[in-house]
């Protein structure tokens, strides 16, 4: 029987759990530390050694990863595609999505969190998405002159 952890996660798809039970509080604070200061590091690119093999981890371009967060990167066709992770697989506040956002796609760059209808919900790992658009939205968060 598989034992799952929150939001799908099993101890073998999660690395914390790999970790010696000893280091797992030590990762833990240090992630916590390293989010509150704001102090992540460069982002490191990694090449995706599973790239055009059969499955969605083949449409993963490559990986971005610093101190705290990994990101997936994808072309999704109209978007790119970031799912976003941490090793305690927290969610991400919104100055950190819009931080990553701005560190991977650009200050410019419009992204959007999606959350679809129920029955194509995929929740299989501890990752939040981002999708970078090419063109801009029908609407604004900002106020608009009007004529």
């Amino acid at each position: 029987m598989t034992r799952y952890l929150k939001n799908g996660a099993t101890r073998k798809t999660n690395p914390l759990m790999r970790a010696p039970a000893k280091d797992r509080k030590r990762l833990l604070e240090r992630e916590r530390r390293l989010r509150r200061s704001g102090e992540w590091g460069e982002w490191e690119r990694l090449e995706n050694p599973h790239r055009f093999q059969p499955g969605w981890l083949g449409d993963v371009d490559h990986v971005r990863k610093n101190r705290v967060f990994a990101v997936l990167v994808r072309d999704a066709g109209t978007a790119i595609h970031l799912a976003v992770s941490s090793l305690s697989g927290d969610r991400p506040t919104w100055h950190e999505m819009q931080r990553i956002k701005d560190d991977l796609a650009g200050p410019a760059a419009t992204a959007v969190e999606v959350y679809p209808p129920h029955d194509e919900i995929v929740d299989e790992a501890e990752m939040f998405h981002l999708w970078v658009l090419f063109g801009p939205l029908p609407f604004s968060l900002a106020e608009r002159e009007t004529k």
